[in-house]
């Protein structure tokens, strides 16, 4: 238990001050004394203390002279009783329960008991007075803190959250801990590590986490956070549950106010409402508690709300302001909303845009309603284009976003219309203006919520011009380049024609690009056009062939209807001169017409493939070719053969390439047809037509292997009928590998850092660095690397799934957990396994021959005279130079810079590490000379210390 001294600071932090008990305690004296209570019992059941009180439950009572029952609760310190807190239930039934606040918290977490008293024995004593304990009957139980906080309790258990800002905060331990004062609390990590948590916690303290054993390992049994405080949504909602800034009278009353915060388990957060001068009226507009608790108000989880009236105030502007209700209301926590209240609903009405192009849409906006009303906006037929039917009358306003309905009113007055539903304050809604007449056209908003035959002038709430202009015609793509085969996509915009025609200029016409066998090219109502995959060079229209040929030339767009005016021949012989081009407004733009290219890459893997993978990755480029054909060639004449597809933008790239050939020597072939769009020259065995496809080149390779041929003569074969037969401008990209068995090798083992070939020992704790390599694919493969022990057991692994073209791959492992000692490593593919033994060292062997990685320095020659010998001169008569620093001592530490042991101050060799015992120094015979000269220094030392 604590001391006096702590137990008036636990007060001091847990309930600001000793609350002075005067005529209470009843049965408290410096002696005993007798108790007036005939009969009585209490039960006092272990339970946290959530709010400062426990409650203890008493039955059988009875006094002689009616007095009321007093439960009193002391606790133990150094053997005295400890008045804890006393409650008077003014009570003298015979049973009840009593809630008693507990004034002194010096026994807290840990043992109370409870006495039972009557109200005539009342001493004049304190809490946290020692006091003699009279009871009539008690009963003992263990008083805690909560494990969870809760709203408006101060008090913190093991592992709780705490807030920037609080600054009465009190940790509880256990019962062995009790309170546990902030200071005992330090940081763990970060700024804050080892930093004591400071008492109040600032409003800019580090946040994170503290505990007893701060930036040591452990906890130490206890634990806390500190989080920043946040609101994070502050509004007022209407009853729908959507935001609103601004108010009419018909939803005014109807409001609520709601917020979202992180700290509700600390404490609420306070309402305030203040209305245009500043004047708070909280009381007045809220129609509940102006503090709110998780959960109030219907809400879920982090979240609560409570009504709000503005019914009866005035017009203007109010404010909400949001912040914690008691300690956690500092600048950076706090929240204001606005909101603005009408004194009727204002309706009004905007456009997205003042001017817009005919044939395109544009939003419209009404403001000012109230949540859930209908209203009438409409457009006059004085407004609509020439020759709109009743049809498209009706569909001047689209039945999109909050719109419930939209028509043509045909009654005494005429005028196309839409109804909008008021979400929260406003509604959109948009207009097709490709029915309405260019120059400006008036959009109105009744206050009517329904259609009606005749408009009436008083229901006019706003109205806005919108100016329609006549639309331009653009073609994006294609310009520029294109390739001959290719498929481009052909897109631009047309904001006043319903189809386009595409056609290209070689001379004198423009001729007809017919744009994958249609004449025209549909115009979408958000006046763009687009046909994806088109190939320009292939068509019945004579813009295709001249886009079929390499060379410059213009291409463009032009309305459908005004080219039907202005040919000069219809259907694909359509041309126009270009004089009607441009006056009928025909875009144009320059593209260069290009023949395409072949690239190829092949997945073989340094050189190899193993059959163990039978497919591979093949990719390149192929512009403007739809299809490739990629061949595999064995040296015994068997073939695979696959096509593959080549995406718009020209490239191929395919991961799962067949490949079945029989082991040896083996070439890979991507070939591709040319400008002309057939295979060689145009004449291939078994193939009809005039023109030779890729799919017929596919069947002729594949058929090759059934004739008994060699590898090289399937390769003439292929090559006699492709790029080397007649006027042929078709491609082909080759590779040569050898088909094998899969395999896996490791090649080399060293410390990381210590990069070396071979297998080399590594220490223990050392990252252990192994290089491989194979010969699979990595994309369907991955090799498993384990360490096992000499029971074949795995005591580490790794594994690897990505290496290049050359096949060699890297994997790590940690040794830390590794005993020194012998261990295998196997590399396992799942097709193909390879191991080597290496070993686990206490310390390995570095560069100078030493066992601690140090060289040795350029040191002290040994001699008395002060001076080092001269670099790498022994002093022995055979004129060799001493070793590298080999000071022959079985320590293993480095010898000097060429300390050779003698007397003459010349320095042995640069550098050599010291031996594990040997004598050999560069001066043979002066080891035992030297080892004598210094027993007899150190006897002399001795003596005279003695002395």
């Amino acid at each position: 238990m604590t001391n006096d001294n702590t137990r008036s600071k636990a007060n001091a932090v847990f309930f600001s001050a000793i609350m002075v008990i005067s005529m209470v305690a009843v049965g408290f004296a410096a002696a005993p004394a007798a108790a007036a209570v005939n009969d009585g019992s209490v039960t006092f059941e272990d339970q946290t203390l959530d709010d400062g009180t426990v409650e203890v439950d008493y039955s059988d009572f009875s006094s002689d002279n009616g007095s009321s029952a007093v439960i009193a609760v002391t606790y133990e310190n150094d053997g005295d009783a400890v008045l804890a807190g006393v409650s008077d239930t003014g009570s003298t039934d015979s049973s009840g329960t009593a809630t008693v606040t507990i004034s002194d918290a010096g026994g807290f977490p840990g043992q109370h008991t409870a006495h039972l008293f009557d109200s005539d024995d009342v001493p004049d004593v304190s809490a946290g007075d020692v006091v003699s304990t009279t009871g009539f009957d008690t009963d003992t139980a263990d008083v805690t803190a909560p494990e969870d906080r809760s709203s408006g309790s101060n008090l913190v258990a093991d592992g709780n959250t705490v807030f920037q800002g609080e600054d009465d905060v009190v940790f509880v331990g256990n019962a062995s801990q009790g309170i546990i004062s902030h200071s005992e609390l330090s940081g763990t990590s970060g700024n804050r590590e080892g930093t004591p948590l400071q008492d109040p916690i600032p409003e800019d303290e580090e946040t994170g986490t503290y505990d007893l054993n701060g930036p040591d390992d452990g906890d130490g049994g206890f634990s806390t956070t500190v989080i920043s405080p946040d609101i994070t949504t502050a509004e007022v909602q209407l009853s729908s549950g959507s935001d609103v800034s601004q108010v009419g009278p018909d939803s005014a009353a109807n409001l609520k106010v709601f917020a979202e915060w992180n700290f509700g388990d600390a404490e609420g957060l306070a309402i305030t409402v203040e209305d245009p001068s500043g004047a708070d009226i909280t009381d007045e507009v809220l129609t509940g508690d102006d503090v709110l608790q998780y959960g109030e108000g219907d809400e879920t989880g982090d979240a609560a709300s409570v009504g709000l009236n503005l019914q009866n105030e005035d017009a203007g502007e109010y404010t909400v302001i949001f912040e914690g209700n008691d300690e956690i209301d500092q600048d950076s926590v706090i929240e204001e909303y606005t909101i603005e209240l009408t004194t009727e609903d204002e309706l009004s009405i905007d456009v997205a845009e003042d001017s817009v192009t005919q044939g395109s849409n544009v939003d419209y906006t009404v403001s000012g309603g109230t949540d859930g009303q209908f209203r009438l906006v409409t457009i006059d037929e004085n407004d609509f284009a020439d020759g709109v039917s009743d049809e498209d009358a009706a569909d001047i306003f689209r039945n999109v976003d909050d719109v419930s309905e939209t028509g043509y009113n045909s009654g005494n007055d005429e005028y196309a219309y839409a109804i909008i539903e008021i979400d929260g304050t406003t509604a959109v809604g948009s207009i097709e203006t490709q029915f309405l007449d260019t120059g400006d056209a008036t959009v109105e908003v009744y206050s009517s919520e329904t259609n009606t035959s005749s408009l009436d002038s008083d229901n006019l709430e706003d109205d806005v011009d919108l100016e329609v202009t006549e639309g331009e015609l653009t073609l994006d793509s294609p310009t520029d380049e294109y390739t001959i085969g290719s498929e481009v996509d052909v897109n631009g915009t047309a904001e006043a024609a319903d189809e386009v025609r595409l056609y290209a200029l070689n001379n004198d016409n423009w001729e007809l690009v017919k744009v994958n066998g249609q004449t025209n090219i549909d115009v979408d109502s958000d006046d763009t056009f687009e046909v994806e995959d088109v190939t320009l060079s292939n068509g019945d229209g004579g813009g295709n062939d001249i886009l079929a040929f390499e060379g410059q030339y213009q291409i463009g767009v032009i309305d459908a209807d005004d080219a039907r005016n202005v040919q000069l021949d219809s259907g694909d012989d359509s041309e126009i001169n270009t004089s009607s081009w441009t006056s009928n407004d025909g875009t144009r733009a320059t593209i260069s017409v290009e023949s395409g290219g072949l690239t190829a890459q092949f997945g073989t893997i340094d050189g190899q493939f193993a059959t163990e993978d039978n497919t591979m990755t093949v990719n390149g480029t192929a512009e403007g070719q739809s299809n490739v054909v990629v061949a595999f060639v064995g040296e015994r004449g068997d073939v695979d053969v696959t096509e593959v597809s080549v995406d718009n933008d020209g490239t191929f790239d395919e991961e799962d390439v067949s490949v079945d050939l029989s082991q040896g020597a083996a070439s890979g072939h991507v070939i591709s047809l040319g400008r002309d769009g057939t295979v060689g020259d145009g004449d291939l065995p078994n193939a009809s037509g005039d023109t030779v496809a890729i799919d017929e080149l596919s069947s002729f390779i594949t058929d090759l292997e059934d004739q008994s041929l060699t590898g090289n003569q399937v390769r003439d074969r292929i090559v006699s009928q492709t790029t080397e037969a007649d006027a042929t401008d078709d491609l082909m990209i080759s590779t040569t590998f050898r088909v094998t068995e899969a395999s896996v090798s490791l090649d080399s083992v060293y410390p990381e850092g210590a990069q070396a070939d071979g297998i080399n020992p590594v220490a223990a704790g050392e990252t252990m660095v192994v290089e491989g390599s194979t010969n699979l694919q990595p994309e369907d493969n991955s090799i498993v690397l384990n360490v096992l022990n000499q029971n074949d057991n795995s005591v580490e692994s790794a594994s690897v799934d990505e290496w290049g073209n050359d096949g060699q791959f890297s994997l790590t492992i940690d040794t830390s957990d590794l005993e020194t000692g012998s261990y295998t490593l196997e590399a396992d593919s799942g097709d193909t396994t390879d191991s080597t033994d290496v070993e686990i060292v206490e310390e390995r062997q570095t560069d100078d021959g030493a066992s601690d990685g140090d060289d040795g320095g350029d040191g002290d020659d040994g001699a008395s005279d002060g001076d080092d010998g001269g670099d790498g001169d022994d002093g022995a008569s055979d004129g060799d130079d001493g070793g590298d620093g080999d000071d022959g001592a079985s320590d293993g530490d480095d010898g000097g810079d060429g300390d050779d042991g003698a007397s003459d101050g010349d320095d042995g060799g640069d550098g050599s590490d010291g031996g594990d015992g040997s004598t050999e120094d560069g001066t043979p015979g002066f080891g035992a000379l030297v080892a004598l000269v210094a027993l007899i220094a150190a006897a002399l030392l001795a003596t005279r210390r003695n002395n």
